[in-house]
């Protein structure tokens, strides 16, 4: 049987290029046809959020931000989300390395988030693709 492929427009926030690297690696191993979208500070997610993403057609369908950004951090990207109403059903995947209960409350209040801490192991980095894809799915079964 043949997986359907799904197509989605991603914006990955992330100022490590080694791990946009992986991230592009792990997305190539889900059945996803996607446009990604990358951003290496808080000012340029911004922009490409707030600015960009009030044309439908340039906006990202789906946020991977990583918390710990230079000029602005991700904590700030979040409140901007959270502030705009055309970005609040974002389905949103927070990142870091941090497993601090405090950093993973902040997916709790966002409608279609959730928190993932950044493997170490290769393999498991890997896996992320597919754990995207199915946070991506039940987003998109939930809209329907």
């Amino acid at each position: 049987m043949t997986e359907t492929r799904e197509s989605v427009r991603i914006l990955l926030v992330e100022d490590n290029p080694a791990d946009v690297y992986l991230m592009r690696q792990a997305l190539n191993e889900a059945p996803l046809d996607y446009e990604l979208l990358v951003a290496d500070n808080g000012e340029e997610a911004l922009a490409l959020l707030v600015e960009g993403g009030k044309g439908a057609k340039a906006a990202p369908q789906l946020v991977l931000l990583d918390l710990n950004l230079p000029r602005v951090d991700g904590a700030a990207i979040l409140d901007a989300i959270r502030q705009q109403e055309h970005l609040r059903d974002l389905p949103l995947v927070l990142l870091s390395s941090s497993q601090a209960p405090r950093d993973r409350a902040r997916a709790d209040d966002l409608r279609h988030g959730i928190y993932i801490v950044k493997p170490s192991d290769l393999d498991e980095y890997l896996s992320l693709g597919r754990r995207i894809y199915d946070f991506w799915c039940s987003c998109q079964a939930e809209r329907a």
